[in-house]
């Protein structure tokens, strides 16, 4: 299996880890997993960004693989093949904003990425937890840790690209 494909796949199951939805009332939405797909994507993004010419060809095929998925699951869920293209350019809208959003609350503090956190992953919440949003946020930090220390190269072999989130549910409640 390609890397690419691993890569995405990975990010499809840390993405859909219960505790996310269950623990961090993330919404079990197709916004709240679009949001999260989107987050663990940036990991893989910040990683892949060390190497921009080594990783290059791989972010290009995590992407379409991406896209394809997405673009399958708006059919699947009933959308019409002249709604898809337009919903897509929608998609890519946003996820684009998120990940420059992401970015620049990292190069900040984590007081920024709490506020990004809460505006996208939360952002058709109302109530948030300020103790979710905690844990998300040091979830977020350390995983940004933990793929910088980590040879994308080596997903193969490992498989551990992303950190147990439970870990922080549960030092942090």
């Amino acid at each position: 299996m390609k890397l690419s494909n691993q890569i995405y796949k990975l990010i499809i199951k840390q993405s859909r880890i219960k505790p996310f939805y269950t623990k961090l009332n993330i919404p079990d939405t197709i916004d709240g997993r679009f949001e999260l797909i989107v987050l663990h994507f940036f990991f893989i993004d910040n990683a892949l960004n060390k190497e921009v010419e080594h990783y290059d060809k791989i972010y290009k095929e995590i992407l379409e693989i991406m896209y394809k998925d997405f673009d399958m699951s708006l059919r699947e869920m009933g959308v019409g093949d002249l709604s898809v293209g337009k919903k897509i350019y929608h998609m890519t809208e946003a996820f684009s904003g998120r990940i420059v959003a992401y970015r620049a609350a990292f190069k900040k503090n984590k007081t920024e990425v709490i506020k990004s956190l809460k505006k996208n992953v939360y952002g058709t919440t109302k109530n948030i937890n300020k103790n979710h949003l905690n844990i998300l946020a040091e979830y977020f930090l350390g995983s940004l840790k933990l793929i910088n220390d980590t040879t994308i190269d080596s997903v193969p072999k490992n498989n551990a690209i992303f950190l147990d989130l439970n870990r922080y549910i549960n030092k942090l409640q």
